[in-house]
């Protein structure tokens, strides 16, 4: 047994603040095994295993070293939480569009996370009915749903939300079933008079207003309806200094030639700089840094960065 590699690894399980349990199993080992090499009782390959952990403080130190990108507070941002919070304050309907990539998700958890008492946030999964929405708004308000009806649960979820200050805000709502969506209006605004957020891409909004799905109730009730262009320069600058503070705006604008209004791009670009930056050991962001981090992303329509 190497006591160095031990030493090291207690120091980087105390320097990082994590169990026993999580750093076996990202090395693939088991809790117990861990423990019995920090307590120099393990049988097994001591060999295999050193160099196992060997590797996991590698990637721990490599991780680290990026900075990670905060939330900014851009543009949209603002925009986005505002109209959730008129269609909070108001108990209206809001109805949030844009493309894949403008920051949508990140903007509702935002504003779950400061309200966290009076939200419902829901990350719809592609599919899902009103049975299956009723029973995710029952368990984010913490009304039992084991052996009650499908009735009396509708009605827990109106009346609790009647009596509180809420809003829910559905994020990619463009995934729910037509039947799932107007439910929700029904649920929330009609019969809870609570704020409705509805999230996704643009082409949420022509599914309200087709004709054919019959959504002409919930469209009637829209208070608040904003479409979302994506990021600016203006914003891509300040989520860059956000990890950089005197990055060369050259920089910025070739990263933000890549992603265009994509958000989501650009923040993946950002993180992937940093890391090709601690492999290669450079300190400042430049252009072969850029080039090298874009050829990693994964762009719109399958084509590389």
């Amino acid at each position: 047994m190497n006591l160095g590699i031990k030493e090291r690894l207690d120091e980087a399980l105390e320097k990082y603040g994590l169990s026993q349990a999580q750093a076996a199993r990202e090395m693939n080992y088991s809790s117990s095994v861990l423990s019995a090499y920090r307590k120099d009782e393990y049988r097994g390959d001591v060999q295999k295993l050193e160099g196992a952990i060997i590797q996991w403080l590698a990637r721990q130190a490599k991780g680290r070293e990026r900075k990670r990108v905060p939330i900014v507070e851009t543009d949209d941002l603002r925009r986005i939480s505002n109209a959730i919070q008129i269609a909070h304050a108001e108990k209206d309907i809001a109805l949030i569009v844009a493309d894949a990539g403008s920051g949508k998700s990140t903007a509702a958890t935002w504003y779950a996370n400061y309200n966290e008492k009076s939200t419902v946030l829901i990350n719809v999964v592609s599919g899902m009915n009103r049975r299956m929405l009723v029973h995710e708004i029952a368990r984010q308000l913490s009304i039992d749903i084991m052996k009650v009806a499908y009735t009396s649960l509708v009605t827990s979820i109106s009346d609790m939300l009647f009596e509180r200050d809420m809003v829910v805000i559905l994020d990619e709502a463009d995934y729910l079933k037509a039947d799932a969506l107007e439910f929700t209006r029904r649920l929330v605004y009609d019969l809870g008079k609570s704020g409705l957020v509805l999230i996704g891409l643009p082409r949420l909004k022509y599914q309200i207003q087709n004709l054919r799905n019959d959504h002409r109730q919930l469209e009637s009730r829209i208070g608040v309806c904003l479409h979302l262009s994506g990021l600016t320069k203006t914003d891509a600058v300040s989520i860059a200094e956000s990890v950089w503070p005197k990055i060369n705006k050259k920089i910025v604008d070739a990263i933000y030639n890549i992603t265009k209004s994509d958000v989501r791009q650009f923040t993946k670009i950002i993180e992937r700089m940093q890391q090709t930056m601690a492999i290669n050991n450079v300190q400042e962001p430049n252009f072969d840094i850029v080039e090298s981090a874009a050829a990693l992303v994964m762009r719109r329509g399958g084509q590389a960065a």
